[in-house]
């Protein structure tokens, strides 16, 4: 089976690691995948490469910045032809569904007779991520324009995969039926990060030993705020606690440090390649996911959450979502208020009790190699492949 993942996002970002870790586990399993995704960089050329087996075509878009994420009809066009050429291919799966996704798949599929598949990892239009985090201008240019793509192309997938009980229901609510529709949640990839030793990712990385680190990771850095906010109220209390933010900071997260006046205790490291996480994970004593409770959070699941559990390192976070569920069933962090203060009380409770941390962290662990793992969701993922791909051919 050749499976043709189409991806919305530049590749080493965001949804780019969905898809790729389903990819691996199918290429593990025998299967043959190319991820088409966009390239940070060029606009006219074809990068292609191999990960672990999995072929990726970078396509070439015109535009830039948070523009280069799906919008450009040259890159669109451009995927449909690059589509055909790569060869006989069994199920095209788009990643999300913005024009340079749902336009080349579609037409992929009616081309070729082969089945299309839908994945939702977003919650983007209606009151969504658009909506709650986007400067008013992109709001109204691009709201209704977004709503549009995420709920109106879904019907025509013969299987929708969805990160989130909440896409899952807004995906029935649209009138899907049932049995196209099925949750598969992000996982964990235990064999690119697993746990390194606190004192050797310290010295790797140059950061201080004997003090109490907190770490924020991510390129989109969802309730940041929460995050500084509640590790003002923790230096208060441990004055040589450090923030380490591991991404790429900005005007936000300057102008929130020094309103808080914690600029000497906060650390942004800027994008770090990929290879080097579990190294920056390890060198951590607690990691922190802040999630209040808005549209976007229940309805998105972040791949961060399975790097993070795979580091072996605890976790506080908020009771929302499908992150409030693990945590209520798996004892792998605790869960905090939405308050500043009450998020800071958690984290102070695990800096100040090194076995609890230790044992926590150990649970992230277990559940990283085991029920949250990549490769129970890519032999998910292949099962629903080849029922769809049989009820094709009858």
């Amino acid at each position: 089976m050749h499976v043709l993942m189409l991806n919305h996002n530049v590749r080493g970002r965001s949804t780019y690691f969905r898809a790729m870790g389903l990819a691996r586990e199918l290429v593990r399993a025998g299967e043959t995948v190319t991820i088409m995704t966009i390239s940070s960089r060029s606009r006219f050329r074809v990068h292609e490469s191999n990960d672990n087996g999995v072929m990726v075509l970078e396509s070439p878009d015109l535009l830039w910045g948070s523009l280069r994420t799906g919008w450009d009809p040259w890159d669109t066009v451009r995927r449909y032809f690059l589509g055909k050429r790569i060869g006989p291919i069994d199920i095209v799966h788009a990643f999300d569904s913005r024009p340079a996704v749902i336009f080349p798949g579609l037409a992929l599929s009616r081309k070729m007779g082969i089945p299309l598949c839908s994945d939702w990892a977003d919650w983007w239009g209606r009151g969504g991520v658009i909506s709650a985090t986007r400067p008013w201008p992109v709001k109204l240019l691009f709201g209704g324009v977004e709503t549009f793509f995420e709920e109106h192309f879904r019907k025509y997938a013969d299987l929708v995969t969805v990160t989130s009980r909440a896409l899952e229901r807004r995906a029935l609510d649209l009138g899907l039926p049932r049995h196209k529709v099925h949750y598969i949640p992000s996982g964990a990839d235990a064999e690119r990060i697993r746990p390194v030793a606190k004192e050797a990712a310290r010295n790797t990385l140059g950061l201080p030993h004997g003090v109490p680190i907190i770490e924020y990771m991510g390129f989109v850095q969802y309730d940041i705020a929460l995050a500084l906010e509640a590790f003002a109220l923790v230096r208060r209390e441990m004055p040589a606690a450090r923030f380490l933010l591991v991404g790429p900071g900005g005007r936000k997260v300057d102008h929130l440090v020094q309103r808080l006046g914690i600029s000497e205790g906060v650390m942004v490291t800027g994008v770090q390649p990929p290879g080097t996480m579990e190294t920056w994970l390890g060198a951590a004593d607690v990691l922190l996911l802040p999630y209040q409770d808005t549209l976007y959070n229940r309805g998105r699941g972040p791949i961060k959450l399975g790097d993070y559990l795979a580091s072996g390192r605890p976790i506080v976070t908020n009771p929302v979502g499908e992150i409030g569920d693990l945590l209520q069933r798996e004892q792998v962090g605790l869960l905090a208020g939405e308050k500043p203060h009450e998020f800071g009380r958690e984290v102070l409770r695990l800096l100040r009790n090194p076995e609890l941390a230790q044992r926590l962290g150990a649970k992230a662990r277990e559940v990283a190699e085991g029920s949250l793992n990549w490769r129970h969701f890519g032999g998910l993922l292949l099962e629903l492949y080849r029922e769809v791909m049989a009820n094709r051919v009858c």
